[in-house]
C-alpha cells in the first residue's frame, strides 16, 4: 500500500512539475508573441508615419488656379508642363471656358487665383467683382486674331465672308470674345449670317470646323494653326475692319497675397513663356 502509494505520490509530483514546465513554456511562447507582435505593430505604426509624411509632403504642393480663355487650351498645357518643370512643387490648374462664363463663375463665388480673359472687356467686368478687389492693374501677354475658317476641303466654297452669309457656319455667342469680333466683322463687310449656328467658345466652333459640321467658322488664327497641324486640310481666310484682341492676365485678391502666384504670373511675360505662346500662334501681348 505504502508502495503504491509512494509510487503514486511520485507519479503525481511528476505530473505537477510537467504541468509547471508546460505552463512556463505557453507563458514564454505568449510573450514572444508579444514582443513580435509589439514588433508588428511598430512597423505598422512606422508604415503609417510614413504614410502621413507622404501625404504631408504631398499637402506642401503649392497648386495655382488658372481661370483661362478657352483659345488657351492647347498653348495652357505647355505652359504648365514648362513651369512645372522648372519649379518643383508647383502645379497649374487650368479652368478654360468662353471668358465671359469665366466672369461668371467667379462673380459666382468659384476660386482663382489668376484670370486671362481674351479681350478688355471681360477683363474689365472681371476687375468689378468681389475677387479682384485691389488687386493691381492687369498686363497683356499675348494677342490673337480672328479669321473664317473653312470645313476640311472646303465643302462650301467659302472664299470670303460674304460667302458666309447663306452658308451653315458657327459664330461664338455675342457676349464671347470670338462672337463679339465676328459681330464687327459682319457689321463691318454688310454681311448678315443667316445659317448660323452660335456656341459657347471658341472650341465648340473650332470642333464643327475640323468635323464638317458646318461650312466655315469664325475662329482664331491659334486655332486655324492647330488644326491645319493636326492635319486638317483648312483654308484661313483673313478678316477686316476689326483689330487684334489682346488677352490681359490679373491676379486675383487672394492670389495677389501668394509669391508662386506672383511669380507665375510674371513668369508669363517672360522668353520661355512667350516662345510657347508664339509656339501656338499667338502674338506678343504688349
Amino acid at each position: 500500500m505504502h508502495q503504491y502509494s509512494s509510487m503514486n505520490a511520485s507519479t503525481s509530483g511528476g505530473s505537477n512539475r510537467k504541468t509547471r514546465w508546460a505552463l512556463m513554456g505557453a507563458s514564454t511562447m505568449a510573450i514572444g508573441v508579444l514582443a513580435l507582435s509589439g514588433c508588428g505593430s511598430s512597423g505598422a505604426s512606422d508604415a503609417t508615419s510614413s504614410g502621413s509624411a507622404s501625404a504631408s509632403d504631398g499637402e506642401q504642393q503649392k497648386t495655382i488656379t488658372v481661370f483661362a480663355a478657352a483659345s488657351l487650351h492647347k498653348a495652357g498645357e505647355d505652359l504648365a508642363k514648362k513651369y512645372e518643370a522648372d519649379h518643383p512643387g508647383v502645379k497649374i490648374s487650368w479652368n478654360f471656358a468662353g471668358s465671359s462664363k469665366l466672369v461668371q463663375q467667379m462673380r459666382e463665388g468659384a476660386s482663382a487665383d489668376l484670370f486671362i480673359s481674351a479681350d478688355q472687356a471681360n477683363m474689365d467686368k472681371a476687375l468689378k467683382t468681389d475677387a479682384f478687389h485691389n488687386s493691381p492693374e492687369p498686363k497683356v501677354i499675348a494677342s490673337n486674331t480672328l479669321q473664317l475658317v473653312t470645313a476640311p476641303g472646303n465643302p462650301g466654297h467659302v472664299s470670303s465672308i460674304q460667302d458666309a452669309a447663306d452658308r451653315p457656319v458657327a459664330v461664338c455667342a455675342p457676349e464671347v470674345p470670338c462672337g463679339t469680333l465676328a459681330k464687327s466683322a459682319t457689321d463691318a463687310a454688310g454681311v448678315h449670317l443667316n445659317k448660323a449656328s452660335q456656341e459657347a467658345n471658341v472650341s465648340a466652333v473650332s470642333t464643327k470646323v475640323s468635323q464638317g459640321e458646318v461650312d466655315a467658322g469664325f475662329i482664331y488664327s491659334t486655332d486655324a494653326l492647330n488644326l491645319k497641324n493636326g492635319g486638317k486640310d483648312i483654308t484661313a481666310i483673313d478678316l477686316q475692319g476689326i483689330s487684334n484682341n489682346k488677352y490681359p492676365a490679373a491676379m486675383t485678391t487672394s492670389g495677389q497675397d501668394r509669391s508662386d502666384v506672383k511669380d507665375f504670373y510674371q513668369w508669363l511675360a517672360s522668353n520661355d513663356a512667350q516662345q510657347i505662346l508664339k509656339k501656338y500662334g499667338f502674338e506678343p501681348g504688349e
